[in-house]
């Protein structure tokens, strides 16, 4: 199981506002990418595990299908472009999750728009 996040992003998150937010969670973090999946990781740099991994921005391009998904309601302000970046973090670990909620407030506070947090 895992602990997920996603922002929902007025303005497409380009490199700098990924990396930006991803340095607000750690900068003496590893970390690594998977390219063939779209992927970057985080791990802790004392004992290697994985702690948070986020996808690269995917545009909706359904109308209502990000409230559909979610649950949330999401507001006229995003118009036909909502950007969804999902992370996410192994569950039980409380260091982990706050890493994800952390970097997906920061690319919110980046880009614009909303937070869903995965019960």
């Amino acid at each position: 199981m895992t602990y997920d996040t996603v922002a929902l992003c007025h303005a497409e998150p380009d490199a700098a506002a990924m990396l930006g937010a991803l340095l607000t969670v750690g900068s003496d973090l590893k970390m690594d990418t998977v390219e063939a999946a779209g992927l970057v990781q985080l791990f802790d740099p004392e004992d290697g595990r994985l702690l948070l991994t986020v996808e690269t921005a995917r545009l909706v391009r359904v109308p209502g299908e990000a409230e559909r998904l979610l649950g949330v309601p999401v507001d006229d302000s995003f118009g036909d472009r909502i950007w969804w970046v999902e992370s996410r973090a192994p569950d039980g670990d409380p260091r982990a999750a706050e890493m994800t909620r952390r970097f997906t407030a920061e690319l919110v506070a980046i880009t614009g728009g909303l937070t869903w947090v995965g019960q």
